[in-house]
Order: structure tokens, then sequence, then C-alpha cells
């Protein structure tokens, strides 16, 4: 069984017994053969000593179980081969290296004169496949576990992204259906409003407009009464007759001023590019006869062009001019400025300052309201419609109108005219 190869000569091809010791010599299986029913080794190949870390030398003329680290079934295993002369092999555990350590033998027998006279061992160490396959099942299990941990938390999730569009669709389905709701009752809201202000604006009109025809006949009996019976009266009754003829021409005045409150809020908006300093200049020339006796400082700064309805936009300046020129009266020297005053918010605003008479800061509000007056007809004549004439024109521009005042230290007036566009007022 340990034959030495043999070579070829000239033509002829070398031993086939020699070409397969040449094989199994340098194979990096490791490989045995043993002989009898002893199992005497009497060929290890390189690969074998490698595996056993022993020289051949040691391993030659020595019972094959002598250098197993498993004996049993490997021997029972050379045994059925070697009495069968059938190949088998098996896989067997080492038991005594704490990492597990597996033997493969393949096996098969060695055949002369038709019977069994030794077996070929294949051997394999696989110390590191039972440990790779035990972790590649840990991480199969473990991956398997975490998948459906996976899927378990993807269903959950789903679930309850399901709910929460669910809920979502639900409130915005409830807010489009309060929206749809709401802008109908605005449009309602807006039509009666509009309705009613219709109804107060002509009730106003009628009720000043009718009342005017009383009054004239109350004055022009009066005045009767007074050419007729005047020499005949005394002196309180005719005392009596001049209270009721300026009691009934204010209150002509003041259904005159109604009627411009009314017609305030009805006209059209004529909106267009008003050069401000020429309509100031153009308004300061109505008070021209009123103050030519009075010494007044008259302090116009430059003003802006503005996008507004000229019209209303005098008849604004006419009144509050007037009530500076009005409460400035009692001083020796009067002093009224008219400027554009400093604003963020995309308007132009206006003020028209005096150091007249003032008034109380807290009653501020009360200036704007229509027949609402803080001071007595004594002290200054009006009828408390010119303020809420102002404040009505400015707010149909889009604007505010307020004051600021001190009593006996003057008072100034603001309006603003939102910028065109959210631009500069006629640029």
């Amino acid at each position: 069984m340990a034959a030495k190869p043999t070579r070829g000569t000239g033509n002829q091809p070398p031993d086939l017994s020699s070409l397969c010791f040449a094989v199994i010599e340098r194979a990096p299986l490791p490989m045995a053969a043993v002989e009898g029913a002893s199992h005497i080794v009497r060929y290890v190949n390189p690969a074998f000593c490698r595996l056993i870390d022993r020289p051949a030398e040691q391993l030659i003329g020595k019972p094959f179980c002598e250098m197993l680290p498993e004996k049993d079934q490997c021997v029972a295993s050379l045994d059925r081969v070697f009495r069968t002369g059938k190949p088998e092999s098996h896989t067997e555990q080492e038991h005594v290296k704490p990492p597990p350590v597996f033997w493969s033998y393949t096996m098969w027998p060695v055949i002369a004169d038709e019977r069994p006279v030794g077996v070929v061992i294949q051997v394999t160490e696989t110390a590191q496949f039972h440990e790779m396959t035990l972790a590649m099942n840990e991480a199969l299990m473990l991956g398997s576990v975490r998948q459906h941990e996976l899927t378990e938390a993807a269903d959950l999730s789903n679930t309850q992204l399901q709910e929460e569009i669910s809920v979502r669709k639900h409130a915005e389905d409830e807010i489009r259906r309060l929206n749809v709701e709401l802008e109908q009752r605005i449009v309602d809201r807006t039509a009666q409003l509009q309705a009613a202000y219709q109804e107060l604006q002509a009730f106003s009109y009628s009720v000043a407009h009718d009342l005017r025809a009383p009054l004239r006949h109350v004055l022009g009996f009066v005045e009767l009464l007074q050419q007729d019976a005047g020499p005949s009266l005394s002196e309180k009754s005719l005392r009596h007759l001049t209270t009721i003829s300026q009691s009934a021409k204010r209150m002509g005045d003041l259904i005159d001023g109604l009627l411009t409150f009314s017609r305030v809020g009805r006209a059209e908006l004529q909106k267009t590019h008003v050069n401000l300093e020429e309509l100031v200049r153009e308004t300061l020339g109505d008070f021209q006869a009123e103050t030519t006796e009075r010494k007044i400082v008259w302090k116009i700064h430059p003003l802006p062009p503005v996008w507004a309805d000229r019209a209303l936009l005098r008849t604004v300046l006419v009144n509050l001019i007037s009530n500076a020129v009005k409460f400035t009266g009692a001083r020796a020297k009067a002093k009224i400025e008219i400027g554009c005053a400093p604003s963020e918010n995309g308007e132009t605003v206006i003020f028209i300052r005096d150091n007249g008479a003032g008034f109380d800061p807290k009653y501020s509000e009360k200036l704007f309201r229509v027949f609402q007056r803080l001071h007595s007809q004594a002290e200054f004549e009006g009828t408390g419609i010119g303020l809420a004439n102002v404040q009505r024109i400015i707010q149909r521009h889009g604007g505010r109108a307020w004051a600021k005042g001190v009593v006996d230290g003057g008072a100034t007036f603001y309006f603003s005219i939102p910028k065109q566009n959210g631009g500069i007022n006629g640029h």
C-alpha cells in the first residue's frame, strides 16, 4: 500500500498508481490509508499531518483510532467498511474542546483479490462550521423576530395613520362646512346690515327733509308776529319770540347737518390723484374773509399727493380747519399748523394742530359722534356733526380719524388715507 511512484519513459505514460499517489500527496484534503482489521496506518498525506499537527513518522504503523479525538463511532465505521466493502461517511463532535468541533469522515475500502484489505479515509475538521451555522440560525431567528416586530409596528402605525387621516379628513370636512355656513351668514348679515343702513339713511333724509317745512312755518309766523304785534308786546314777550326764532334757526342748522351727514354716507366715491397742497391752499381761501381781522400764524408743511375723492376730502379739510379757526378765537395770537405725520402702516397721515381751547383727553372718543360736543353753545357755536362727517368720509376711504388734546392747551386732529396699491400715495 506504500508503493513508490514510477515515472514513464519515452513515449510510455506514467504508471496509473504513481499518478494517483501524486494526486493524493498534493491534495489539500487530509487523507490516510489503513490496513487490516486493526486499522494500522500505512500512509498519511501532508494535509493530514498538518491537520493532526504531527509528522508522518509518528503516525505510520500505529492504529488509526489512537489519533482520533472520538474513537467509538469512527472505529465502528471502519469496521463496517472493512467488513462489508461498502463506503461510508459520518460526522461526530469532539467534546473535549469548549467550542464545538466536528470531524467528518469519508471512508471507502481498498479491494484486493475481491476482498477488502484496507480503508482509505478522508478527514475534515469543521470547527467553525457549527459555530457559524448556530450564528446564522440565531441571526435568522432574531431577524425573523425583528421582522415580526417591525411588521406589527408597521401594522400599528398604518392603523394609527389611517385613524389620523380619518380624524383629519373629518375635521377638514367640518371646517369646510363651518366656513360655508359662516360665509353664508356673513352674506346674509351683510345684506341685512346694508338694508338696515339704507333704511336708516332714507329715514334720516326723510325726517330731516320733512322737518324743514314746519320750521319754515315757525320762523315765518314768528317774523309776522314781530312785525304785527311787536310794538304792543312787552320786552319779555319779544325776548321769547327772539328765543323761538334762534332755536328754530339752530334746529334748521342741525337738520342741514343731518342731511349732509346722510349724503356723505350715500355719495359714491370718485377717487383720483389729489394734489393735497393745492387743495389746502384752495380751502384756506374760504376762510380769508372771516380771519382778516384776526392774527393767525399759518404753518403749512409740504404735503404728499393722495388717492382720494377730492370733493369729500375738501369737506374734511373745511371741517377741521374751521374747528381750528373757531377754537383759537380767544387767542391773541393763534397758531394753526398743517403737515404730514410719519407712518409705517401703508398710509399717509395728515394732521391739523392748533393752540386753541383744546379738550379733555378722556372724552376724545366722543368727538366724532353725531351731536356730541365738549363745549357749550355759548362758548363755541356748532352743531356737533362736522367731526362725524370727517370720520365717515375718512372711513369710507379706508382710513382712520383721531385726535389728541389738552384742556386750554390746543388740539391736534389726525386722519389717514391708505396709499394706492401699497405704494406712495399719488406716486
